[in-house]
């Protein structure tokens, strides 16, 4: 949870501060934007409870696209989707997050009078979706478990659009994810375990850091 303190007081910080909104050339952000992605995704549901193994490391790269259309030039909604793997002991885990956003764009005097560039602090809110593919225990006949989880998800990042058609930025973003948890049968010495949890379910908020570049239609 600490992530997400520190993300609250960025917010705070960053749009108390912001001059009054304008709108100096009107249509410049408006349409469809295509982004590749690359970054660092929390991974903190990937511990096996029973054998008290953890998969992988606490944060994975991870590598995704992003689509979105400014309906005006300070809103627009767009789709986002990552993916990153681990392999650790010859065992290896797929993770899958999905975002569907809102981003508002903080249109100002002073970040956007530059003649080819164009800067816009973002807010954004949305739902979050991660799917992953997990190493089974080893006491158990599947050598893979699937957990799901989602929840909502909010953030800020800062926007740059040059020549109308290049964008980039960087966002950083916590999805308050819920998770099922993962229970297998397992046979150990001779005797049957069934339905032992491996990976707990319940709250846990999972903290994203991207960069992103593109074209902005």
């Amino acid at each position: 949870m600490k992530h997400l303190s520190y993300l609250i007081l960025f917010i705070l910080v960053i749009f108390s501060n912001c001059p009054a909104q304008a709108r100096p050339l009107e249509g410049f952000n408006s349409g469809p934007y295509l982004y590749l992605e690359g970054g660092a995704i929390q991974v903190n549901y990937d511990r096996d409870q029973y054998s008290n193994i953890k998969h992988g490391r606490d944060f994975e790269p991870t590598l995704g696209l992003i689509f979105g259309w400014n309906i005006r030039d300070w809103i627009a909604a767009e789709l986002e989707g990552k993916y990153g793997t681990n392999i650790k002991g010859g065992k290896r885990e797929h993770l899958v997050g999905a975002n569907l956003s809102c981003r508002y764009f903080f249109i100002t005097d002073i970040l956007t009078k530059f003649k080819s560039l164009r800067i816009m602090p973002i807010l954004r809110g949305g739902l979050a979706f991660k799917i992953s593919s997990l190493p089974g225990n080893e006491n158990s006949t599947d050598t893979a478990v699937t957990s799901f989880g989602w929840g909502p998800s909010f953030g800020i990042g800062l926007n740059f659009l040059i020549l109308k058609y290049l964008s980039f930025g960087i966002d950083i973003h916590e999805d308050l994810i819920f998770f099922d948890e993962v229970r297998q049968n397992l046979t150990v010495n001779g005797a049957s375990l069934p339905n032992t949890l491996i990976y707990q379910g319940g709250f846990k908020p999972q903290f994203n850091a991207i960069f992103y570049i593109g074209v902005h239609y």
